[in-house]
This record gives C-alpha cells, sequence and structure tokens, in this order.
C-alpha cells in the first residue's frame, strides 16, 4: 500500500469530528494480504462506530477503505513520532479472503454490480456483501440490478442468504433450473 494511500485515508479519518487521534497502518493477513488498519481515539464518550464506517465508505473509493478500525484510549509514538504497531492491538481479520476473480459472464457482471452498489474498486466471487459493509438499501439496490443483468429476480432476503457473488450464482443456477 502506497504511503500516499495511507495518507490520504489517515487524513479522511483525522477530519472525522469524533476523533481525537488516528493512525493507519498496514497488517499482512493471510489469506487476504497486505491490508489497511485504523486505530482511532476517540475525541469523547459514545463514538458511533457505524458511523463512522459509514463515512469512511462514502469518502473513500473502495480499495483504501481500511479492513478494520479498532477504537484505542491513545496511538502510542515512538521517539520520532511513528505510531508503533507492535503496541497496538492485532486486528481481526478472520473473514478476508483473497481475491477470487470471477470466471463466467454472470460472475463478471455480479462482481460490477456488487463493487459499484458497495463503492469498492473490485469485487471478487468469495467478498462477502455483510464484510464489505453492505447494510439493507445495498441489498435492495444489488437485487433490483440483478434481474435486468442476469434475467432472473431475487429478494433482497435471497442476497442476505446467498451473500457472495459465488453463493449468488449457485442460487441464480437453481432459480433456473426451477424455472425461476
Amino acid at each position: 500500500m502506497a504511503v500516499t494511500a495511507i495518507q490520504d485515508v489517515r487524513d479522511v479519518l483525522a477530519a472525522y469530528p469524533e476523533l481525537a487521534d488516528v493512525a493507519v497502518l498496514t497488517h499482512v493477513q493471510e489469506p487476504a494480504g497486505e491490508v489497511l488498519v485504523a486505530y482511532v481515539v476517540p475525541s469523547g464518550p459514545g463514538l458511533d462506530l457505524a458511523a463512522l464506517h459509514k463515512y469512511v465508505r462514502k469518502t473513500l473509493p473502495g480499495g483504501a477503505v481500511p479492513a478494520a478500525i479498532i477504537t484505542v484510549d491513545s496511538i502510542p509514538l515512538d521517539a520520532g513520532g511513528t505510531p508503533q504497531p507492535q503496541a497496538l492491538p492485532a486486528p481481526d481479520l478472520r473473514g478476508l479472503l483473497p481475491y477470487r476473480s470471477p470466471e463466467t459472464p454472470r460472475q463478471e457482471a455480479l462482481c460490477t454490480i456488487f463493487a459499484e452498489v458497495l463503492s469498492r474498486t473490485r469485487c471478487g466471487v468469495d467478498d462477502d456483501f455483510f464484510i464489505m459493509g453492505g447494510e439493507s438499501i445495498d441489498a435492495m439496490l444489488i437485487a433490483s440490478r440483478v434481474g435486468p443483468e442476469v434475467g432472473l429476480e431475487i429478494s433482497m432476503n435471497e442476497l442476505f442468504d446467498a451473500p457472495t457473488v459465488a453463493e449468488l450464482d449457485e442460487l441464480l443456477d437453481r432459480l433456473s433450473t426451477n424455472g425461476g
């Protein structure tokens, strides 16, 4: 991850009014690889993490959105003023998977729909709607776009039950076999 990208993410988070301090670091998490993790110090009690996540997803391009935002009491710094990653809590990134490319035209179309609706630079077939920050309104938008794109209608609840492109593709196979 480029240093300027890390600084850009840090600047976006630092502009959030409920934060007193911010550090953005890269972590290597197998099998996902290198990801951004943000450590934030609230400026007061009652930080709304859901609102912060929403702000970050709306402000940053998908690839720059941190994989995790962790609240801490302070950002430990070394003598040079650089955050000390070893002094910060390790993020729990178990839900992240490596990128897997779409293998069929329908999977390609579904990946494009997921990426566009969730404001991501790309979406792999195993990327989970919920882990990518999907909410009910996003599910409605995806469901409304899938029908015209692939010729089979799905409901928001079906997307909740099949939250990855791979699972949704399998569901669409079943629906087409059963007559839609």
